[in-house]
């Protein structure tokens, strides 16, 4: 069941981006760890921060997504998706390659976290090359300022962006 989960991970993580991931040659391997030894291989970036509509993605009966992107450089967008309460159910923090434009991969980091699961997927890609992706508790890294403070960033989208989208 875990594994089946971590492909729907990381069909999600693919679904933010505004076109599909490159094809792999099989399998993404996913290990399990701790948050401590994920470095990401894209720096964080915080500047020009606008909320936009995300990509339509499979999302769960009556659930809704916001966004907001940040221009970077690096580029960014986070996407946090609530449930037909209101309340967030998965936060999805992509640096880096959001277009693929013309199928030129470059470089992406993904944070992925699973609230109702309690669990998180960290990625990084390099650019067309197969993503490593690791598995961690959700807490390793909720409030981690090494990986941008999710809980705090995800407080940010939802205050500006819940309303606009």
């Amino acid at each position: 069941m875990r594994r089946i989960t971590a492909i729907a991970a990381s069909l999600a993580l693919a679904a933010c981006t505004t076109s599909p991931a490159p094809a792999t040659s099989g399998p993404v391997p996913l290990s399990y760890g701790d948050a401590a030894t994920f470095e990401p291989l894209v720096a964080m970036s915080s500047a020009g921060a606008s909320c936009v509509q995300p990509a339509e993605a499979h999302l769960p009966s009556g659930a809704r997504s916001v966004a907001m992107r940040y221009a970077g450089p690096p580029e960014r967008q986070v996407t946090v998706t609530l449930d037909a309460e209101g309340t967030p159910i998965r936060y999805l923090d992509v640096r880096g390659d959001l277009t693929e434009a013309d199928g030129d991969a470059r470089d992406r980091t993904t944070i992925g976290l699973f609230l109702e699961q309690g669990y998180a997927v960290l990625s990084n890609r390099r650019a067309a090359d197969t993503p490593s992706m690791l598995e961690v508790p959700l807490d390793d890294l909720v409030a981690s300022p090494r990986l941008g403070n999710p809980e705090a960033v995800m407080a940010q989208v939802l205050d500006r962006c819940v309303e606009v989208n």
